[in-house]
């Protein structure tokens, strides 16, 4: 596969370009994206689904600007696909040879069951949940999809678009009958989806993978309200039962209010329909927590290609952004793998006795395996550097609680402790114990990472370390005796083999 790789997603309402460069043969990372409002619905609804001539220059327009940020980046791979507005218009073949002629680029027309596979595969592959209902809203239909346990299943394609629903009943002010025509679809047209979510084992506490640009836009507005912690949309949660009010405010909500409450003037027509179809689905799903998919289409054109030969997924030990910052800045394994062997150990060892849980050892060993990426960036405060690389660069596959455990367990990794959580950030950190002995674990691994032979046991709460190297025990006691403050159940002793 190129190593840089341009999507082209031509929606109804926006076209999108994402450009992806490979590290390795699974580590990937973003390093452009372009977005154009082109519109190319506009009017198409009210017209028997022609796309309209000034729409078509637009996205022609924002077609040739593509073009030239992807050569620009030498890109070797260029993969375009249309939606909604391409796929029902009659006169779709006059722009495809258009685009064509004019800017080199192949579009190819994908189906519904297509796009919703799309975006199921990049939720599947990307996000940190691997069971749930994938809800696609774009400007001429919706999709949907249900994952489970990382594998796809159910696919639907929805005549139901947020500028769909604004040209017919939106603009003529038709509220009451936009909410029957919305309802009775969903109800005949997601029966199979249904009737998956109900014999599987998911359904009692059901996930919804929110994807498309009114449920981010509503995203923001909801991490506003909230005075949310990060900037992060990609993995935000939310609870259903929490927002469905909120989701009916904007719904009927006037176009100054949309403004005030930070809404963009781009997005204003399009949303309270897009949210409408947003609302009446996770009603009918009963759901009880949506969760933000900054992936979608695009993500999933590039894993469709990348995993072309791997039935369209990623090895389950492999993360593309931890891979993806190994191969940029680690230009040797070594101390990793052994910090990630003794944080294993301690993990086990100390367990059962301070109520541990097997998804701290999972941030020990994300956080082992990122150990340093600071340092080849700058060797002082390497530990901090660490930490914000891999806060704003663990991407995929992984929740914000998880991100910002990652990133503390590194900052704390050298002799300072990590402080009292603060109230904003507590939903997003371990109990401020659990995450003590855990930077107690990280650092005590990080301060054995030459020594693969040592002996560690655990008895009576206290833990007996067993080295050769007498230097190091004097470093180990100014890592690990401050944070033992804390803890007047653990012990701790260095003893020379």
């Amino acid at each position: 596969m190129a190593k840089i790789t341009t999507i082209i997603d031509i929606g109804s309402n926006s076209a999108r370009m994402a450009i992806f460069q490979k590290t390795s043969r699974y580590g990937f990372h973003l390093i452009h994206e372009l977005k154009s409002k082109v519109r190319i619905s506009e009017g198409s609804y009210e017209h028997d689904s022609y796309l309209q001539p000034q729409a078509m220059a637009r996205a022609l327009n924002a077609l040739k600007e593509f073009k030239k940020v992807s050569d620009s980046l030498k890109s070797r791979k260029l993969i375009c696909v249309a939606t909604s507005a391409l796929r029902d218009a009659p006169n779709k073949a006059e722009f495809i040879a258009r685009v064509k002629k004019e800017c080199g680029i192949a579009i190819k027309v994908i189906d519904g069951t297509k796009e919703a596979y799309y975006g199921a595969l990049a939720c599947a592959n990307l996000l940190h949940e691997k069971s749930g209902v994938t809800i696609d809203i774009g400007g001429g239909s919706t999709e949907l999809a249900c994952i489970e346990n990382g594998v796809i299943q159910t696919m639907v394609s929805l005549n139901l678009g947020s500028i769909r629903l604004k040209e017919l009943f939106f603009d003529h002010n038709n509220m009451q009958e936009a909410y029957k025509y919305v309802r009775k679809y969903v109800k005949e047209h997601i029966k199979d989806i249904k009737a998956f979510c109900a014999s599987s084992s998911f359904m009692k506490n059901l996930n919804v993978f929110g994807i498309g640009g009114s449920i981010r836009a509503y995203a923001k507005y909801e991490m506003d309200l909230e005075s949310y912690a990060f900037n992060f949309l990609h993995g935000y949660e939310l609870c259903v039962e929490n927002i469905l009010e909120h989701l009916e405010t904007i719904i009927h909500a006037s176009n100054e209010w949309l403004l005030e409450s930070g809404f963009e003037e781009g997005r204003i027509d399009s949303i309270r329909p897009g949210l409408l179809i947003l609302q009446v689905i996770l009603e009918e799903l009963s759901a009880k927590k949506l969760i933000i998919s900054g992936v979608g289409v695009r993500e999933g054109a590039f894993l469709n290609d990348m995993l072309r030969y791997h039935h369209g997924k990623l090895p389950n030990n492999i993360n593309p952004s931890v891979r993806s910052l190994q191969d940029i800045f680690l230009t040797s394994l070594d101390d990793s793998k052994t910090i990630s062997k003794h944080t294993k150990t301690l993990f086990n060892l100390l367990k059962e006795p301070y109520d541990l849980e097997d998804s701290h050892l999972q941030a020990l060993q994300v956080a082992s395996k990122l150990y340093n990426i600071g340092a080849n960036f700058n060797f002082y405060q390497a530990h901090k550097h660490s930490a914000y690389i891999a806060l704003h660069s663990l991407h995929y596959g992984f929740g914000h609680k998880e991100r910002y455990t990652i990133a503390t367990l590194l900052e704390s990794s050298h002799k300072k402790r990590p402080k009292i959580i603060a109230q904003t950030l507590e939903n997003l950190l371990p109990q401020h114990d659990a995450l003590q002995i855990l930077s107690f674990i990280f650092a005590l691994s990080v301060a054995l990472a030459k020594e693969k032979k040592i002996a560690l046991e655990f008895r009576d709460y206290t833990l007996s370390i067993s080295i050769h190297a007498l230097p190091l025990q004097q470093a180990l006691k100014e890592i690990v005796l401050p944070r033992l403050e804390e803890y007047p159940r653990l012990g701790f002793i260095v003893n020379e083999i």
